[in-house]
């Protein structure tokens, strides 16, 4: 009777090794390699545009989702003042050229010309000055790209710093992931990775150009591949494409 127990132990022990031989080779105990990448959303650097002076908004012809190219008129301000200023800044120079020439006329001495020939100088520099700031009151696009955000319309007071409309570069595609510790190891500065999007069956090159320094916690609206590391490294790829079929916003899988 004992001999037979015994040899039921060891069946018993046998078929125990060999599950957990089968489990950790096939299962999901181990033996898969984690692939090394993650998910994030395709992003547009975006360049916020101002005024540079204060004014009233004549005409507004910026409009939400429209490509523009750089120097496009996106505003134009009320100029009045400056035009006033500018004729004003002319006559100081007719004024200052005349004196200068009176000066001449009646051979004054060489100090007296210099002097007068300052004034002008100083003339003619504001003059530029007001013609320089009659020139702002024309808002252009600072690049091409698109309008993605237009927050001023016909009427409102355009002030310095504050944003009238905002541009995506559609040039400069980049896309975020967060890569758990255990792995943040394997990339490096300058690596690449394949990007798809669930929009196209076409396949894009990312290059890795910044790995945050510091670790932070696993952001709420991402979904790591491991899911027991709750620290992460945020780590950017510029995507080197620029086709129309990626756009802002896109949600994009990326594998190293």
């Amino acid at each position: 009777m004992a001999k037979k127990i015994i040899i039921a132990i060891i069946i018993i022990a046998a078929l125990a090794g060999g599950g957990w031989w089968a489990w950790t080779t096939w299962g999901d105990g181990g033996g898969t390699a984690e692939v090394l990448g993650g998910s994030g959303t395709i992003e547009a650097d975006e360049i916020a545009v101002s005024s540079v002076i204060s004014g009233r908004i004549l005409s507004a012809d910026a409009q939400e989702g429209s490509a523009v190219t750089s120097g496009t008129t996106l505003f134009t301000l009320d100029g009045s003042l400056l035009a006033l200023q500018v004729q004003q800044a002319e006559a100081g120079v007719k004024a200052a050229e005349a004196a200068l020439a009176k000066v001449r006329a009646d051979k004054g001495t060489q100090p007296e010309i210099d002097q007068a020939q300052a004034r002008v100088d100083q003339a003619k520099a504001a003059l530029e000055a007001v013609k320089v700031q009659q020139g702002y009151a024309t808002v252009t696009a600072p690049l091409d790209g698109v309008l993605t955000q237009v927050t001023a319309s016909i009427g409102e007071n355009a002030s310095p710093g504050k944003t009238l409309a905002t541009i995506a570069d559609l040039e400069r595609l980049h896309v975020s992931i967060y890569v758990a510790e255990t792995q943040i190891g394997q990339i490096k500065l300058g690596d690449t990775a394949t990007i798809v999007t669930d929009s196209t069956n076409k396949t894009f090159t990312g290059k890795v150009t910044f790995i945050a320094s510091q670790a932070e916690f696993t952001p709420s609206n991402i979904e790591t591949k491991e899911q027991r590391v709750k620290l992460v490294y945020e780590v950017r790829l510029e995507i080197d494409s620029t086709d129309d079929a990626l756009k802002p916003g896109m949600p994009a899988d990326v594998t190293f």
